[in-house]
């Protein structure tokens, strides 16, 4: 059993993102009860609430490709330009010089180009796989969605039948915690991707809007996001002068301080509250154990241990102990 767990640990942060998921379509459906009529079933409901993100994530994906793909274009040369202009000026130092030229341990350091054609493998074959990841969490999304119950049922019976009661209202509990978690992400997600983008915009950056949405997407991984969402907006930020540089730095300071110390716990007061500290303790061990995936669901994952140890360890056993 514990074999099987090490083999298929890649797999687990998928079921638990589909877990996610499937709260997430779930709460949604229950809020079409005033919508749609009583005496459609609870799949019609899912069943229509997937229909529509799925056509509002069409709509999107194609409004934004129509009127943004040259835009995008000349973000990826800006960004080519902008680090092509920070290596030139690295090479330029004196130090670099010294240790550059014809220099053979320098040399073996730099990838030949059988390793470079090693390295695109790899990215294309990471690429496909996260896609390919991305497929199955849907798909086990859907299924844990429309039929949760089922489920549910098959875990409970794999407790003694003492615990089962209390297993399933700790459940209940899971799921309210993770629902809870997810609002309050896609409010900070939103807050945090106006805040940047207009900021931006303010400071004359080229493609404010484009660069704003991004921080909003991945803004979903708590303190990581918040670094690469700042990346792109340095590189562009460079081609102008180190005045407009610093701009973007305080910028981006400013809104991790408001989301991070002002919208989060305000959000978060109703919502998950976790110690920003273990988040980031989690992310890292997450991340080693399960990889990618480990780090994009390690916040939730500890909100919903932090929910179980509390229930089970701290409250019924160490504090109901002489």
């Amino acid at each position: 059993m514990v074999g099987l767990v090490v083999v298929s640990r890649s797999l687990l942060p998928l079921i638990f993102g589909a877990i996610l998921f499937a709260v997430v379509l779930n709460r949604l459906a229950r809020k079409l009860d005033s919508w749609i009529p009583a005496s459609l079933s609870r799949g019609v409901r899912i069943s229509a609430v997937i229909g529509f993100l799925t056509l509002l994530t069409v709509i999107c994906a194609l409004t934004f490709a129509h009127s943004a793909s040259e835009q995008i274009v000349q973000l990826t040369d800006r960004v080519d330009a902008s680090i092509s202009e920070v290596v030139q000026a690295a090479k330029e130092q004196p130090i670099i010089q010294r240790f550059s030229g014809d220099n053979p341990k320098l040399k073996s350091w730099l990838p030949s180009s059988a390793q470079s054609l090693g390295v695109a493998k790899n990215f294309f074959a990471t690429a496909f796989g996260v896609l390919a990841d991305c497929l199955i969490l849907l798909i086990l999304a859907c299924y844990f969605c429309f039929s949760p119950q089922k489920y549910r049922g098959g875990a409970l019976r794999l407790v003694p039948i003492q615990w089962r009661e209390r297993l399933d209202a700790l459940l209940d509990e899971s799921s309210e915690t993770l629902w809870r978690w997810m609002v309050g992400r896609l409010l900070a997600m939103l807050i945090v991707g106006v805040l940047f983008g207009a900021g931006l915009a303010l400071l004359g950056i080229p493609l404010p809007i484009e660069l704003g949405i991004f921080a909003g997407l991945v803004t979903f991984v708590p303190n990581i996001g918040g670094i690469a969402a700042v990346i792109p907006a340095l590189l562009l930020a460079s081609q102008q002068d180190t005045t407009t540089v610093f701009s973007v730095l305080v910028l981006y300071l400013v809104i991790q301080f408001v989301e991070s110390y002002l919208v989060t716990p305000l959000v978060q007061e109703h919502q998950v509250s976790l110690p920003p500290a273990l988040v980031i303790l989690a992310q890292i061990v997450a991340g080693m154990v399960f990889g990618f995936w480990g780090i994009m669901f390690a916040t939730p994952l500890v909100a919903i241990a932090h929910l179980w140890i509390k229930q089970l360890y701290v409250e019924e056993w160490l504090e109901t102990r002489p």
